[in-house]
């Protein structure tokens, strides 16, 4: 039984030792001991009864420790989970914080991770032949989009120009562009509640890639157009540049 996990769901759920022992039946002397490490070998019953009133359940064994989270936190439902319970998270589990709730991000596929990288390497490619001075990062790279405690979001690529934004751990404000590829899993997300927090924080552009609609829907915040939408057939102009295009052609040879 992992003690350490036991305490990150008290932690994230925000409950004190005291109410922790109202909820599970234990005593509160003993939850306190047992989450200090003075009890090395606590009583099975006990800690049954502790992951239960966590909505953890450490027996079955097909479950996993992030799917306990996933569970145990709600998944993005409405909570006041801030910045510090964002980077308490274990290193495995990633995820984003979105007004105060936790969404969860799966493993990215093939198709997903083909599509970033040639993105990437295209406008890398550009700003480094043009002496831009702008520059691109990929996921999972941290941005705290409105400058508070309640947003955290990790783009799958983005456009940078404003240096002063820019620490060793994340990026404070909002991107000049960002890009999402569109999972079954995360569309609802990318399309309707990532699209109107990058509007509201002042990001400029924003693409929306679907793989399975080989679709490509662009808005262009900055200049207030209609989103303009494009197939993997052509070549998608960003706005923030006169003269780059990405040739999803390209792209599309590769899937």
């Amino acid at each position: 039984m992992d003690i350490e996990l036991l305490k990150k769901l008290k932690k994230l759920q925000k409950l004190t030792n005291e109410e922790l022992s109202e909820k599970s039946g234990v005593p509160v002397g003993t939850v306190n001991k047992i989450l200090s490490g003075a009890t090395k070998s606590p009583r099975h019953d006990t800690i049954e009864a502790l992951a239960e009133a966590l909505n953890y359940h450490p027996y079955e064994t097909e479950r996993t420790d992030v799917e306990a989270l996933r569970e145990s936190l709600a998944y993005g439902t409405p909570r006041n989970y801030t910045l510090q319970d964002y980077y308490d998270l274990p290193e495995d589990v990633r995820a984003e914080l979105i007004n105060g709730s936790f969404f969860f991000m799966e493993t990215p596929t093939l198709m997903h991770q083909t599509i970033l990288g040639e993105l990437f390497f295209q406008i890398k490619k550009y700003i480094k032949e043009k002496g831009g001075k702008c520059k691109v990062f990929l996921s999972p790279f941290d941005v705290r989009l409105d400058n508070d405690d309640k947003t955290i979001v990790q783009p799958d690529l983005m456009i940078i120009c404003d240096m002063n934004k820019l620490d060793e751990k994340r990026y404070n404000g909002a991107p000049d562009y960002v890009a999402e590829i569109v999972s079954k899993s995360s569309s609802r997300l990318d399309y309707i509640k990532k699209l109107n927090k990058y509007l509201d924080a002042g990001v400029k552009e924003y693409w929306i890639i679907d793989p399975d609609k080989q679709k490509v829907t662009v808005y262009q915040f900055h200049k207030e157009d209609a989103p303009q939408y494009y197939s993997f057939t052509d070549k998608v102009p960003i706005g923030l540049y006169k003269d780059l295009s990405i040739d999803f052609s390209d792209i599309l040879n590769d899937l």
